[in-house]
């Protein structure tokens, strides 16, 4: 009775750390570096991370100022998940035919070629500074839905902070780093 007993318990907890491990699996930790036009804001010593989990659609952003360093005036982070397109941008483009198997998207093959070559993205929200520091800011996102299509995070420096006419495309990047899969 008290062998079965430690077997079962062994068992379950041989499972318990497998799907633990599984779990682990499924997290990204995304280096964001800055990008050449950071400096252009004086934020070229920035650094972050974001962890990103594909399957359950979840990114947690955290950046990290340069000692002495501040957002210019007016101006807020603000988080992205982007596809790069065919024509550049951070990460590598993944655009898939498969979804064009009854015919161009758009029902037009030249402007579905053209919208393949584009990046787009989907905004995470805004990057607030966290509880008792002047230079960290994080921000969380959750979707019901996977996040594959999705290749880079980037943080843009948004200089209205999305005040007045709400404008859904990013502003200029300041960090970026591939969301690189195993």
């Amino acid at each position: 009775m008290m062998r079965s007993k430690a077997l079962i318990f062994g068992v379950m907890l041989v499972v318990f750390a497998a799907a633990a491990a599984d779990g682990a699996m499924m997290v990204h930790r995304v280096k964001l570096a800055a990008t050449p036009v950071a400096a252009n804001a004086g934020l070229a010593g920035a650094t972050g991370f974001a962890d990103v989990d594909v399957e359950k659609g979840k990114v947690k952003i955290t950046v990290t100022l340069a000692a002495g360093g501040t957002l210019p005036m007016g101006s807020v982070l603000e988080g992205w998940v982007v596809d790069a397109g065919r024509k550049g941008g951070p990460g590598m483009t993944h655009a898939s035919e498969r979804d064009q198997k009854y015919g161009p998207a758009f029902g037009n093959a030249e402007l579905a070629a053209a919208s393949r070559d584009l990046p787009y993205a989907l905004s995470t929200g805004l990057l607030r500074l966290r509880s008792g520091s002047t230079r960290t800011f994080s921000g969380s996102f959750a979707i019901a839905n996977s996040l594959q299509p999705y290749n880079a995070v980037v943080v843009t420096l948004e200089s209205d902070g999305n005040r007045g006419a709400y404008d859904p495309r990013p502003g200029t990047p300041v960090l970026a780093g591939e969301i690189v899969r195993k």
